[in-house]
């Protein structure tokens, strides 16, 4: 396997954690069945929601929870060894859940309702800032490339509108996006 491929693979690997960390809540306040929010009711300074219900406590925990899980048994698992540290995993499903609970905010300042569509921020805000919070920690790893990252990005904004439709047609979303 070539130094790119080898690399792509290592860091769709790596960002695992954070895909399976914001795409639990979906699917983890379905089965709770009840959902808390965050902000508890809460209004900024511009008279709007801090986030809105669609940020819960349910589902920061349990993002933060299953994206933590996945790591660790790759942690140990995976022959790739992509984490540096088995803190790694919780700070990249910490930033995924501190980017999508910042693109509420920014869509509350905005004026958008839930569920309303934000480009680029609803498909990459979660990654960046899950690996912003991992990169802070422990630095930018080896194999990543600016080539791996941008298709990285490229992958990420696919595969979040994919499974959002998906998940939308089994009815776990509302809304296909």
């Amino acid at each position: 396997m070539s130094g790119f491929y080898e690399n792509l693979l290592k860091v769709m690997v790596y960002v695992l954690p954070s895909y399976v960390a914001n795409a639990t809540p979906v699917v983890a306040v379905k089965i709770i069945g009840r959902s808390t929010p965050i902000d508890r009711g809460l209004h900024a300074w511009d008279g709007r929601r801090l986030f809105g219900d669609g940020k819960t406590v349910e589902g920061l925990l349990s993002g933060i929870f299953a994206g933590t899980i996945i790591g660790i048994l790759i942690y140990y698992l995976a022959p790739l060894n992509v984490f540096r540290g088995l803190s790694e995993p919780l700070l990249l499903s910490v930033g995924a859940m501190g980017g999508d609970i910042f693109g509420s905010f920014v869509k509350r300042r905005l004026g958008m309702e839930r569920g309303k569509p934000l480009p680029i921020l609803d498909q990459l805000g979660f990654l960046i800032f899950s690996l912003l919070f991992s990169i802070s920690i422990y630095g930018v790893p080896e194999w990543l490339s600016i080539d791996v990252f941008l298709i990285l990005l490229l992958i990420t904004f696919i595969l979040h509108i994919t499974t959002n439709m998906f998940a939308y047609l089994i009815k776990l979303k509302d809304k296909p996006y």
